[in-house]
């Protein structure tokens, strides 16, 4: 039976949620699990109240429990804490949700049969009363496609359909993921391109956790956060995207058929900034080319590249909605 070690990032949490999360980890039919904590908060009452919870709750398996010595993030606490592991494998999981009691089992079972680097599952949605709001994660986002396979890295690195909390990884891909790309990539985000450049990526289409929603958190990151009009998306989105492809490039040793998927990606970003920049027939031919390649983007992008700046800001605020 292999090892799992599950990584636990903690923020002054909510004591109720955080203790309904401990006993589902408790509960887990899994039994070689150890529990691994890093709080976040730079507070010792904080700390002291998660140590002293942990220690009630945790019963049938090992923990430890570090702190950072000052606020770093969520992204750089989850880094630390994949360096604090010994596991065969890695669990990632944040600090309100509740584990169904056989997700640990399923993953292994799954990512060992598939000889996978990487496994994850859906999620159901529950609110702050533990009250279902949806079934599955693609009920909330109705454009989610969740991937599974080998050769996924070209997909992986401009969007992300895994969870953080629904990951299994192998602990030697994950450590060879270090420094994780903080200033681009949420950790899971991170992490998942970086595996698929080393093999395949399976999946469990059963929701193995409860996600919780509630005023502290969000589901995931929204392509146009922050974005409210064209000028946004160009300097924001666009001319950001270039600088992550060439960071990619000048900082990570990824295989030369990696490398040549983000020159490609790159290439293509820098035909969209063109387009923004100068909207001439040219520009738009090349765009129109391009539709196979991701044809809700390269619509989007034409719409509201040409739509005037109010009807352009209604079409972003209508799809952040």
């Amino acid at each position: 039976m292999k090892t799992v070690n599950i990584v636990l990032a903690t923020y002054k949490p909510n004591i109720i949620f955080f203790e309904k999360l401990l006993k589902s980890l408790n509960d887990q039919s899994y039994k070689k699990i150890k529990l691994i904590v890093r709080d976040d908060s730079d507070d010792n009452e904080e700390f002291e109240k998660i140590r002293a919870l942990i220690s009630k709750t945790v019963t049938a398996f090992d923990y430890e429990i570090f702190r950072n010595n000052k606020n770093l993030g969520s992204n750089k606490t989850f880094e630390e804490l994949t360096k604090d592991t010994s596991a065969e494998y890695i669990a990632y999981c944040d600090q309100d949700d509740i584990w169904e009691k056989e997700k640990i089992e399923k993953l292994v079972n799954v990512i060992e049969r598939e000889k996978a680097v990487l496994c994850y599952s859906d999620l159901s949605i529950i609110d702050e009363n533990d009250k279902l709001i949806a079934n599955s994660f693609k009920d909330i986002h109705k454009r989610l496609n969740h991937l599974e396979g080998n050769n996924l890295f070209e997909y992986f690195l401009r969007r992300n359909s895994v969870t953080g909390c629904t990951m299994l990884i192998k602990s030697e891909v994950a450590k060879k993921a270090i420094p994780f790309c903080n200033d681009f990539y949420v950790h899971d985000h991170w992490l998942t391109l970086f595996a698929s450049s080393l093999g395949k990526i399976a999946y469990v289409p059963e929701p193995l956790i409860r996600y919780r929603i509630h005023g502290g958190n969000q589901i995931g990151a929204s392509m146009l956060s922050g974005i409210e009009c064209k000028e946004d998306y160009y300097r924001k989105k666009l001319l950001k995207e270039k600088v992550k492809y060439n960071y990619l490039l000048d900082n990570y040793e990824f295989g030369a058929d990696c490398r040549d998927l983000i020159n490609k990606t790159l290439c293509w970003t820098e035909e969209r900034i063109s387009f923004f920049e100068n909207s001439n027939l040219k520009n738009f031919i090349t765009m129109i080319n391009k539709i196979k390649y991701d044809y809700q983007l390269v619509l989007f992008e034409i719409a509201i590249n040409y739509l005037p700046n109010t009807l352009s800001r209604k079409v972003i605020n209508k799809l952040k909605k």
